[in-house]
């Protein structure tokens, strides 16, 4: 083209195939940004299914040691309520043993641990999990309390070695009639409860936390376990699931009146006192699963047929019962 003067025909072509070329290497570049955008994809949700599994052992942890220091919290309301008399001691050892006995919570993290280290490389969709996850897997406030509790009960070994041996031999008679009568061992027993007061209430938020973590995993697509352990934590959020906790409650003081709000798919909430008539303003109710309800800062637990619920951390164990038509 040149030895035929056609030089304008030569820039065009030459500019041309360096067009090509440019075009040619973008394509190569964005083929391979894609693959290796494809292959962090794959690797963060390799990574985020090991978390998964962790968050379902820690959610039947959360559960266990949940109910397990609730039922310490229970017996020492009954305790403090000054109505437990000789023979309850002697036929439950757990009134014995409220301070004497602990069970430390064993949660997993070395997955997310992992995960955390290759947080830059995990792809935005997972992002908003990842945050969540931070939330679940902050246990300052909890190990704080725990800490606390282990102090105590190490304490009161060695406030009881006088009873060591008889306690040993399965004679407790003496170490009853001072469980029921020292008051020091009352005042203890009130520090303690103020720490139980903080644990028992954050291994259930820690469930409830984690149990969202696992539906919103679900939802990007992660298998769901179907664990039968898991059956009771979930409620499709509907009208015929939610229907059942529709009524009115009531025990001597209050009643707690449950109505359904169709355009909202929402349960609402009203107290009012018994005494004065007076009622509260009616309240947004969150589901927690198909026996646990949230409102207003509370906790109400029900019995699997709705006829009955008490508050899960109120000081005395008062069941409200279900109001039936005709009653």
């Amino acid at each position: 083209m040149l030895l035929e003067n056609k030089t304008s025909k030569y820039f065009k072509y030459a500019i041309g195939e360096i067009v090509l070329v440019v075009i040619g290497i973008l394509i190569a570049f964005q083929v391979s940004k894609w693959s290796t955008n494809k292959t962090k994809e794959k690797e963060a949700y390799n990574q985020l299914l090991e978390v998964q599994n962790e968050i379902l052992n820690n959610i039947l942890e959360f559960e266990y040691k949940g109910n397990y220091y609730y039922n310490k919290l229970r017996d020492v309301r009954s305790v403090f309520s000054d109505t437990l008399t000789f023979k309850d001691y002697k036929n439950k050892i757990s009134l014995q043993r409220i301070m004497s006995s602990y069970s430390a919570v064993e949660t997993q993290n070395e997955a997310f641990n992992k995960l955390i280290q290759n947080a830059d490389d995990v792809p935005e969709i997972y992002r908003p999990l990842i945050l969540e996850m931070k939330k679940l897997y902050n246990l300052s406030a909890f190990e704080t309390s725990y800490t606390g509790l282990l102090d105590l009960s190490t304490r009161n070994f060695e406030l009881i070695q006088d009873f060591a041996e008889s306690l040993y031999r399965d004679k407790t008679d003496d170490y009853i009639c001072f469980l029921l009568t020292d008051k020091d061992h009352k005042n203890r027993l009130a520090r303690y409860s103020f720490t139980l007061d903080d644990i028992a209430p954050e291994l259930v938020q820690k469930k409830y936390k984690a149990l969202k973590i696992y539906r919103q995993m679900v939802a990007l697509g992660f298998p769901d376990k179907n664990m039968k352990e898991l059956d009771h934590m979930f409620i499709t959020m509907n009208p015929e699931n939610l229907k059942y906790f529709v009524g009115n409650y009531t025990n001597k003081n209050y009643t707690l009146s449950l109505q359904y709000n169709i355009e909202k798919n929402m349960l609402f909430g009203n107290w009012s006192s018994n005494r004065s008539g007076e009622k509260l303003e009616a309240m947004n109710v969150t589901v927690r699963d198909s026996i646990t309800l949230h409102i207003g800062g509370e906790y109400l637990e029900f019995n699997n047929d709705k006829s009955m619920f008490n508050r899960l951390f109120s000081k005395t164990k008062s069941n409200y019962k279900r109001i039936f038509e005709g009653e």
